[in-house]
């Protein structure tokens, strides 16, 4: 929940993208967890927000209501029914898609995975999007 609090503060300060960066950052490449207060104020000092006040937001419950608005906005406006959901497009064969696109729907995108699965479902699909894409590249 701190993330996504901060994450809606640091765009009030103009500062969203650059968090979310920092963040990813430390989360990706770094393997820090991107649940943990400390983390997420060091991201916001990465981004260029006051450190102070970022710790002091976090103190407070600001933003809480707005981030389970948007969860449930999220869930029923796309179509989520589980998590992870992962959109799998591919741009170079003008096959950009996918819920979170505006004007596409979710039917539009080939590959969506609404949930975990296995590592053969994905196998499967990287499969197809390989053997589609050389088709592309050779037609």
């Amino acid at each position: 929940m701190d993330s996504q609090r901060m994450l809606l503060w640091a765009g009030r300060h103009g500062k969203g993208e650059e968090f979310m960066d920092a963040l990813n950052s430390a989360h990706f490449q770094d393997g820090k967890s991107a649940s943990d207060r400390a983390n997420v104020l060091a991201a916001a000092e990465t981004a260029g927000l006051d450190a102070g006040a970022a710790s002091a937001f976090l103190a407070t419950r600001e933003l809480e209501d707005a981030v389970w608005q948007s969860y449930g906005d999220t869930i029923h406006k796309y179509a989520i029914h589980a998590i992870p959901f992962f959109v799998f497009s591919v741009p170079a064969m003008g096959m950009v898609g996918g819920p979170f696109r505006e004007g596409q729907a979710e039917k539009t995108t080939p590959w969506i995975v609404n949930g975990s699965m296995d590592s053969d479902r994905f196998l499967e699909i990287f499969s197809e999007v390989y053997s589609v894409w050389r088709q592309h590249m050779t037609a």
